[in-house]
């Protein structure tokens, strides 16, 4: 996987707690303890059933190890929406009816401030104090840590299940490839299961290859890509291939 990622890419590893220390051991070596970005642990479900009796804690989230190929790797931020509660207590309205909420000025320069004070981003407090504006609306979202708790796995009436073993769901892997790709960027999925990495990649608008040794894996990803592509304008679809000794065999499944 790294000979094929570019300068800029990004490895992202889903795994529990059983084997995550091992494949950290063999990703410091391949790609170098230098590019190793996050460890991150997905909170997959409430503790329930049978786990609450269990005589040890619960298990109930995985680990995802994040590395980059190099120190240049592609990084737009990851974000989440702020808490209805977080906007009641923190933001007010502006004369324009705005929401907005208060922040110290810290080190921005006299020309800054200026330019601020044009902009109603300037708030003076009942003391006379000059504080810097910044509105909802112009927010990205709560800068997320590597503590994930706020995407739950997928439930049994969900419409996106496939019914596939350790299927996740497409709002976590929506957060990885925007936070991590480009619009026109290729992603690999080489274990690619249900599809739903080449799923989301799709309504991303990101090029894609998957590849599954198991040709129920596939079946399932075709019929959910073709399902995926009535709902997007200008799609360009995809192919089907059977690789098999090196040689490439056009399947007849085709979708565009």
């Amino acid at each position: 996987i790294r000979e094929l990622l570019s300068e800029k890419g990004s490895l992202y590893v889903h795994c529990d707690g059983r084997k995550s220390h091992h494949l950290r051991m063999i990703l410091d070596e391949i790609f170098g303890e230098t590019n190793f970005r996050n460890e991150i642990r997905w909170k997959r479900q409430p503790v329930r059933g049978a786990k609450a009796r269990a005589k040890q804690y619960a298990k109930n989230s995985d680990t995802i190890l994040f590395y980059s190929k190099s120190s240049i790797w592609t990084w737009n931020g990851a974000y989440k929406p702020y808490d209805e509660n977080f906007i009641k207590t923190k933001f007010r309205e502006d004369e324009n009816g705005r929401l907005f909420r208060d922040c110290d000025l810290g080190d921005y320069s006299e020309d800054s401030i200026k330019k601020f004070e044009a902009e109603n981003k300037i708030y003076i407090t009942s003391g006379g104090k000059k504080r810097l504006k910044r509105f909802l609306d112009e927010e990205r979202g709560e800068s997320l840590g590597d503590m994930w708790i706020d995407i739950p796995e997928l439930n049994s009436q969900a419409m996106e299940r496939e019914n596939y073993p350790t299927q996740k769901p497409e709002a976590l892997l929506t957060r990885i490839i925007n936070a991590s790709s480009q619009e026109g960027d290729l992603i690999f999925d080489c274990f690619a299961g249900s599809g739903t990495t080449l799923a989301t990649a799709l309504k991303l608008n990101r090029r894609f290859i998957g590849a599954d040794i198991n040709l129920g894996a596939i079946q399932t990803t075709s019929k959910r890509l073709i399902n995926s592509l009535k709902n997007i304008d200008n799609a360009v679809g995809f192919e089907v291939f059977n690789v098999n000794n090196y040689d490439l065999f056009r399947n007849p499944i085709q979708a565009k």
